[in-house]
């Protein structure tokens, strides 16, 4: 079943600039796991116009990729994207083997979700024993969201960013990593953007180090057949 066109939510992503589906996110690649023989097979979800699938492929870091995407049309020819799906995930499956993926990304998707928890034990099954899950959220409790709403009373969406009007869950350190081992993988690093800055280290010190975080970027292992992933 294909997203209903009539879905008032549909406008909203319509109306979203060229920009917010059309850059590659090379910021995971300390993230990746190690190449494995001719390279990895990669499923992203949300994968907008296909930049960061084609750019995983062009670097060799996966032989093979597909895509999921709802909303915006693939910008990247098939001649590098191997397959492409038009549907929305919380619905129905890519026509994927259970098992068979490698990589699976959920880059600044699963906040736009009614359920991301049962959409991640859905997807769960795509995913080899011993495969590589690289989520990417919003966390809310940047300074400058908390600021605003502290101080000012203001709690504004946006087009874009933390408070994008499209966000329908929210959430922290502990509520992405949660989300992220909701099927039973474990997470084993966890990125915090844009804390590259002077106060970071003050911050942390006094464990505040999130505050200057725009979003998290987590790795996490599935388990393999022989016994459970390593913990963080």
């Amino acid at each position: 079943m294909k997203t209903d066109a009539a879905d008032p939510s549909m406008n909203l992503y319509t109306e979203k600039s060229g920009d917010y589906f059309g850059h590659a996110r090379t910021d995971i690649e300390p993230l990746l796991p190690a190449r494995q023989g001719a390279g990895l097979r990669a499923l992203e979800i949300g994968c907008s116009g296909g930049h960061t699938l084609a750019w995983l492929k062009k670097t060799g870091h996966c032989h093979w990729v597909a895509g999921v995407e709802p909303y915006a049309e693939l910008a990247i020819g098939h001649g590098v994207i191997d397959r492409f799906f038009k549907l929305d995930i919380e619905k129905e499956l890519p026509d994927i083997a259970e098992g068979s993926i490698d990589l699976l990304l959920c880059l600044d998707v699963l906040e736009h979700l009614v359920n991301p928890w049962e959409a991640m034990r859905r997807l769960d099954r795509l995913l080899k024993p011993g495969g590589t899950l690289i989520v990417s959220l919003p966390n809310l409790r940047n300074y400058h969201i908390i600021a605003a709403l502290a101080f000012r009373g203001q709690f504004t969406y946006t087009d874009s960013g933390t408070l994008d009007r499209t966000h329908l869950r929210f959430f922290t350190r502990s509520s992405a990593i949660e989300l992220t081992e909701t099927a039973g993988a474990r997470v084993t690093a966890v990125v915090g953007t844009e804390t590259d800055r002077w106060q970071k280290r003050l911050l942390a010190r006094l464990g505040l180090g999130d505050l200057l975080a725009k979003q998290f970027l987590l790795a996490a292992r599935k388990a393999d057949a022989a016994g459970p992933a390593e913990s963080r």
